[in-house]
């Protein structure tokens, strides 16, 4: 009788385990048509189960969509002085330009824009903060494209799980680029994140094989924006995570 007893709790023991696995959604994609930007640069896409279509490299162009060049500004003076597009390779050094694109600084993607505003309010509704969102379609973006906002990001990052595993999920799961552990790293989705670093609002760089980060075309205040970090220490992705306008970080699009 115990044997038998043993044998059934074992037998739901597995139904059990089943169930719990069928219920994950799948993650799945396909290569998708890729795009080419106003340089010529190609960039791979894919075509998510949700139906987001993602570059899966990090920008390269110098050059805004309407013909004009976007300035290359290397110098830490020159950098943490100028309040207009700007450009640069991590470290000023062109030879990363391959793997992990270019760094840009967000006046870059909006250029000069009018400004929406949104109250945030609470269950009271009181208002508790206030965002501006750009009114303009993206400088910097090859047509049919653009820089994914917050709600963009935000879908992706439900589709693989949740915040707290997906940042794995969207990372190169080889320690070619990332720095040990690059923890909790599949690339299941496609999204091949790179810790392509960042350059910080006075010229300084950091964080170059420990963090990818990307803009988020959202402002969250006067002088920051959002943006999404991927760490070679944890599975997860930050949200709402701010950064100064005018730093440097890598650029994703996503089909219109």
């Amino acid at each position: 009788l115990r044997f038998q007893f043993a044998i059934l709790i074992l037998f739901l023991v597995l139904i059990s385990c089943n169930k719990s696995s069928n219920s994950e959604v799948e993650i799945s994609f396909t290569q998708g048509s890729g795009v080419t930007d106003i340089d010529g640069n190609f960039y791979p896409s894919i075509v998510l189960g949700n139906n987001q279509e993602w570059t899966t490299m990090n920008l390269k162009t110098s050059t805004y969509s309407n013909g004009v060049n976007i300035p290359n500004s290397m110098s830490e003076v020159s950098w943490s002085n100028t309040s207009v597009g700007a450009w640069c390779h991590y470290d000023n050094n062109a030879l990363n330009e391959e793997v992990y694109g270019k760094l840009y600084n967000f006046h870059s993607l909006i250029g000069d824009t009018i400004k929406v505003e949104k109250l945030i309010t609470n269950n009271d509704n009181i208002v508790i903060d206030t965002l501006y969102y750009d009114s303009f379609p993206c400088k910097i973006c090859p047509q049919g494209w653009r820089i994914p906002y917050e709600d963009d990001w935000n879908t992706l990052i439900n589709y693989l799980g949740n915040a707290n595993v997906a940042g794995g999920k969207m990372k190169d799961n080889t320690l070619n680029y990332w720095k040990s552990p690059n923890t909790g790293a599949t690339n299941e989705s496609g999204f091949n994140g790179l810790p392509g670093g960042i350059r910080n609002a006075n010229g300084s760089f950091e964080y170059f094989s420990e963090m990818g980060r990307w803009w988020s075309f959202e402002e969250a205040y006067q002088y920051y924006a959002h943006s999404r970090p991927l760490h070679y220490n944890q599975i997860s992705t930050m949200n709402h995570y701010v950064f100064d306008k005018s730093g440097g970080l890598s650029v994703r699009l996503i089909k219109i």
